[in-house]
């Protein structure tokens, strides 16, 4: 087998969803830790949804690094593409992709496999009055989209509903409304056959929104404290709903944590990869370098 420098990696970011600037900042990470460390990595910037489809975009490179998040490279349409062009790619295929990007679908097949997931409803023409009933707070999300856009968090009234539901359809026609689980916000790193330490998520806020993420320096992040059986419980049921809806290669699960149980709410199949990131955050979290996790990745993609 190839070492990892034999292989002309180009760094697949940008993109066209809402997403693109945070995707810009991951490919540039990505490809200044290559640089720094002996490799010669090309940054490839799809500017438009037409760019993903042109063979010529992915010359004089044999392996993509995908990091377009949302829409075009988390629901398998830059996947089932470089699948037609024979270009090896790193994380999840075509088809886990999509069924990962869309937050109902993947909830839908956890609760198949009683995987413990919040009380949801999928925003329907007639069935406000399901959604009332639902829980006395909720929490409104586009069903596919990423870092938070769209977000609501309500107290469960007809006129909160119409207000949070005109937000999450700016991004997309899908919208789920989901029980409130109060508890601390987890996350679950998995890259290969490893599951990472539960990192905990404290936003000075009401939840880890877009700001949160992005813009606060207060946000703090943590090894989550859990007890060894909880800790290995949490780490086998994060790669049991990773691996349900045939995602590989690495991504992260999000959760919540009530004290009692570990409420699942959705998978990333190309998590953010930039300084403020949670995959290289938990990776540092266990003593293990940016490198070596993008290594980790690309080994994965060409085993």
């Amino acid at each position: 087998m190839k070492s990892p420098k034999d292989f002309k990696i180009g760094i697949i970011c940008g993109g066209w969803s809402a997403e693109r600037d945070i995707s810009l900042k991951s490919g540039e990470a990505v490809f200044k830790c290559f640089s720094e460390n002996g490799y010669k990595p090309k940054l490839i910037d799809l500017v438009s949804k037409d760019m993903a489809t042109v063979e010529k975009t992915y010359e004089d490179i044999d392996l993509a690094f995908i990091l377009v998040h949302g829409r075009g490279g988390e629901d398998g349409y830059l996947q089932n593409y470089l699948d037609q062009i024979n270009v090896i790619y790193t994380g999840s295929n075509a088809i886990s992709s999509k069924l990962g990007m869309n937050k109902i679908a993947t909830k839908k097949t956890w609760q198949k496999l009683n995987i413990c997931t919040p009380d949801f409803i999928e925003l329907k023409e007639n069935n406000i009055g399901d959604i009332l009933n639902l829980s006395k707070k909720v929490v409104i999300k586009p069903a596919s989209e990423g870092s938070s856009f769209g977000i609501s968090i309500i107290e469960n009234n007809e006129s909160n509903l119409n207000i949070a539901i005109k937000k999450a359809k700016e991004f997309d026609k899908e919208v789920l409304i989901e029980s409130y689980v109060e508890g601390k916000e987890l996350t679950v790193s998995i890259i290969g056959n490893k599951a990472y330490n539960p990192v905990e998520i404290i936003p000075n806020g009401e939840y880890y929104d877009f700001n949160a993420k992005y813009n606060q320096k207060d946000t703090i992040y943590k090894k989550a404290v859990l007890g060894l059986e909880r800790k290995s419980f949490l780490k086998k049921e994060a790669k049991k709903c990773f691996e349900a809806i045939g995602c590989s290669g690495w991504g992260r699960v999000d959760l919540i944590d009530d004290g009692k149980d570990f409420s699942f709410l959705e998978v990333n199949t190309v998590p953010g990869m930039t300084e403020k990131s949670l995959v290289p955050k938990s990776a540092t979290l266990d003593r293990e370098s940016f490198i070596s996790i993008l290594e980790k990745i690309i080994k994965k993609a060409v085993a």
